[in-house]
């Protein structure tokens, strides 16, 4: 590990021959590492990363060794038919930290391979640090995973409250550091020049639908959402229906599902490029269960959560998750604080019932909003990705251990 040297200019102790590996597996991990690796070098210009990322992490400064579309396959017939080249990538990744004489190890998120690659490090360079940045969800299934995790990491950066009495719980080192997505997230709050951006109607009814990032989840859930539009279409005051478009899909996957649905032309809205100021002003949403939910929640908009899949995934994971809820703003809220629909409830109807309620029962959206405001105020203050940094720059000696960030003082 290097020695402390000289201070920097901002404050920081700087080590030149630091080197630091950070492994994301997918492309929210590379947003993620991003973050960090900007961090990181802010504190301290000189350490040196590399490991494997995405084209946002090579813009933040980390030095490539393998692109996350060597890792980025889904599903079981797709690993399987990638499991030569992801035992290439370990072997690789093992062979360059040993080589490379690395100082310490972040992880984030992708728990099947990193947790693999970390049980490599720890037969082959068993004193170098390994960091979790972003927890594998130990706590809705696959629990048993956390007394592997404590067997092969030093340190857990969690991002969920709930997550870090679960790793204390079994003796790991572990920080709360705050949700990376009070970072990214800035409220509009002009609705006039959001309205005139997309040529909507400034007095129109804004509901969202938001269907997912991924194909499947768009073929299974726009249908129902818009069923619920059509419904909504007599009982709403100029309603208007406006669709965040994935930048990871092509907007006909989007336009075919609407085909089907031409009452909707004239009242819905494909957005492009403008995700978090759409969810914000909109006047309630209907989102797919995971992240998008905190996003939805972070921007103060009432939501119906739902949650589709596959029948036999449905059944297997009925069989393994041991939550209350599914939807992770009701886990972070410790309450259901959003109605959420799962499977077979995932109908036009119910999604209209719901949305009705939120729409215009003014005691139930402030019962709603009160509790989203708890769940803000639960993730922390923004300033994630910094306290990430100073915990990994402490691991490596280039800061003094204790020393807090800005972000933590103002917490």
């Amino acid at each position: 590990m290097p020695a402390l040297s000289q201070s920097s200019a901002n404050g920081l102790e700087t080590a030149s021959s630091a080197r630091i590996m950070i492994v994301a597996g997918e492309a929210s991990g590379d947003l993620h590492g991003a973050s960090l690796a900007r961090a990181i070098l802010q504190m301290v210009p000189t350490v040196d990363l590399f490991g494997v990322g995405g084209d946002n992490m090579q813009r933040a400064g980390v030095e490539l060794i393998h692109h996350i579309n060597r890792l980025a396959v889904m599903g079981i017939t797709e690993v399987l038919g990638h499991l030569g080249e992801v035992r290439a990538t370990l072997d690789s990744l093992t062979t360059v930290a040993r080589e490379r004489d690395v100082d310490a190890v972040v992880l984030i998120d992708y728990p099947d391979f990193n947790l693999t690659l970390a049980r490599r490090l720890r037969k082959h360079i068993p004193d170098v640090p390994i960091i979790y940045y972003i927890s594998p969800q130990v706590w809705a299934w696959r629990r048993g995973r956390v007394n592997k995790i404590a067997q092969l990491v030093d340190r857990m950066l969690v991002i969920l409250p709930f997550e870090k009495e679960l790793y204390e719980s079994v003796g790991l080192e572990v920080d709360f550091v705050g949700h990376p997505l009070l970072d990214v997230i800035r409220l509009d709050n002009d609705r006039t020049t959001y309205s005139e951006r997309h040529s909507l109607s400034f007095k129109d009814t804004w509901i969202g639908l938001l269907p997912g990032s991924r194909r499947t989840e768009v073929k299974r859930l726009l249908p129902p959402m818009l069923k619920a539009a059509s419904s909504l279409l007599p009982h709403v005051e100029q309603p208007c229906f406006l669709i965040p478009v994935s930048p990871a899909l092509d907007i006909t996957i989007y336009e075919s599902v609407l085909a089907s649905f031409p009452n909707l032309r004239q009242r819905t809205y494909l957005i492009e490029d403008d995700y978090y100021p759409t969810v914000e002003h909109c006047r309630a949403a209907v989102v797919c269960s995971g992240t998008a939910t905190l996003e939805a929640a972070l921007v103060d908009t009432p939501m119906v959560v739902v949650y589709r899949t596959s029948w036999l995934t449905y059944t297997l994971a009925k069989s393994l998750v041991r939550v209350p809820h599914f939807a992770l703003v009701n886990l972070i809220a410790e309450q259901r604080a959003v109605p959420e629909l799962v499977q077979g409830e995932v109908t036009g109807s119910r999604i209209a019932d719901e949305l009705r309620t939120l729409l215009n029962d003014q005691v139930r959206r402030s019962a709603v909003q009160s509790a989203l405001a708890k769940v803000r105020q639960r993730l922390g203050g923004a300033g994630a990705s910094e306290v990430a940094a100073r915990r990994v720059l402490q691991a490596v000696g280039c800061i003094e251990p204790g020393d807090p960030s800005p972000a933590e003082l103002v917490r």
